[in-house]
């Protein structure tokens, strides 16, 4: 008789996204993943297949869940403008709060595992897209109600803000100070004033 799995498997996939997004894939061993989740290998193999099977859970995870954040702060009830400052602000406030992840784990992942991992770079270049359309799309929105007035076509505005935001996680790592990233904050935004 088969023994019946005795762990909630969402609860284990947030946990390793929290242990991934923490110490990235390659610092990450199977005994880590064990010991944090505490559940036993044999388990977590036959669960869920190996540590790559794992990270893709986990990075699925993150991805849906940075996704459906930033779609609702983009269907703010707010002018466009003010709608992306506060994109942000969040997340300049996120990575500069002790205590909360100050890492995205896709922006960990594009920089750890695409040059040796096809199905992560296959993965995020799907994601990236979906995140570039959702940009795309509220900035053809505001457009077409003239509450935004731009130069550049939306599609290439909405990677630029995108990798903007995702710029954020870099810099505090080098400058964990609220000027220099507010400072990052208005050049941005300052384009959205052409």
């Amino acid at each position: 008789m088969a023994r019946t799995i005795a762990f909630d498997k969402e609860k284990v996939i947030q946990q390793t996204m929290t242990l991934f997004q923490e110490n990235g894939y390659e610092a990450t061993s199977i005994r880590d993943l064990v010991a944090y989740l505490g559940v036993s290998s044999s388990s977590l193999y036959s669960t869920f297949g190996d540590k790559d099977a794992l990270f893709m859970l986990a990075l699925e995870q993150h991805s849906r869940l940075e996704l459906e954040a930033i779609q609702q702060q983009l269907e703010a009830p707010a002018a466009p403008r003010v709608i992306i400052a506060k994109l942000f602000d969040n997340l300049i406030e996120q990575l500069l709060t002790d205590g909360m992840p100050s890492d995205s784990l896709t922006l960990k992942a594009a920089v750890e595992l695409t040059n040796h991992k096809p199905e992560v770079a296959a993965f995020l270049g799907k994601y990236f897209d979906e995140l570039t359309a959702l940009f795309t799309k509220f900035l053809d929105q505001a457009v077409g109600t003239g509450e935004l007035q731009v130069n550049q076509p939306t599609a290439d505005l909405a990677r630029y803000l995108l990798f903007a935001l995702f710029n954020l996680n870099l810099m505090v790592k080098v400058y964990p100070d609220r000027a220099r990233l507010e400072g990052h904050k208005r050049v941005v935004l300052s384009i959205l004033d052409q």
